[in-house]
């Protein structure tokens, strides 16, 4: 992994398609959503419990090879964030992955954009991210009017481990991508291999990872 790399990464948003639906069938690990979209339990939001005939939210993925389709995250629809529920008539919410960034700009595809500023906190997405987008359809095309957006999950995980570092990216728990813009601590501090630290990750399609720390403290600076 390099910083060459992951900037180089980009998202082909016309490969997913975000969908509501119901959950249908379910197993301990799997289940199905409107009986044809499989999705396995890991992939589920907030860690919710899942029950058939749950409303939920699913970005999906079209496999080439036998055009089965899967869902690579799935959000239940009576746990999403406050404040994201269309009140409006004719807005709809849905799933998108952050393909580009500019200096004032977000987009969700090559010609779908919001301005940065539609985030409050400190929170600045990068590419791959996934976002729950509020959205509504100019009559008569096929242009969306973003309303409102948010990271589709956002966790806090605590004394967590990091396991690799490449220049300035690197891994926690083998498992979430990070850059060193994330990294919150006081000047001076370099950040070393297994160092442990609080972070705040969010879901994100990387080349090799599902989520991205957003913010990440060294415990051993706390003290």
């Amino acid at each position: 992994m390099s910083e060459e790399t992951s900037q180089e990464h980009h998202i082909d948003n016309s490969k997913f398609k975000s969908i509501q639906g119901v959950v249908t069938s379910l197993c301990n690990d799997y289940g199905w959503i409107n009986e044809t979209i499989f999705f396995n339990t890991d992939v589920i939001s907030d860690n919710v419990l899942l029950n058939i005939g749950t409303n939920v939210l699913a970005l999906v993925e079209k496999k080439p090879r036998n055009h089965i389709f899967k869902a690579i995250k799935v959000k239940a629809m009576n746990n999403l964030p406050e404040g994201s529920e269309p009140s409006k008539l004719g807005r709809r919410l849905c799933i998108k992955c952050v393909t580009s960034i500019t200096e004032d700009n977000i987009y969700i595809s090559k010609d779908t954009f919001f301005p940065l500023c539609m985030f409050s906190g400190g929170f600045r997405p990068f590419n791959g991210d996934l976002l729950l987008v509020e959205y509504s359809m100019n009559p008569g095309t096929s242009n969306m009017n973003i309303h409102s957006a948010s990271p589709l999950n956002s966790q806090n995980m605590e004394e967590v481990c990091v396991t690799c570092i490449d220049g300035r990216n690197g891994v926690v728990e083998a498992t979430m991508f990070f850059t060193l813009d994330s990294l919150h601590t006081l000047p001076g501090y370099t950040l070393g291999l297994y160092d442990i630290v609080n972070t705040t990750v969010v879901d994100s399609i990387q080349s090799h990872y599902t989520c991205r720390v957003v913010s990440m403290t060294p415990v051993n600076s706390l003290y």
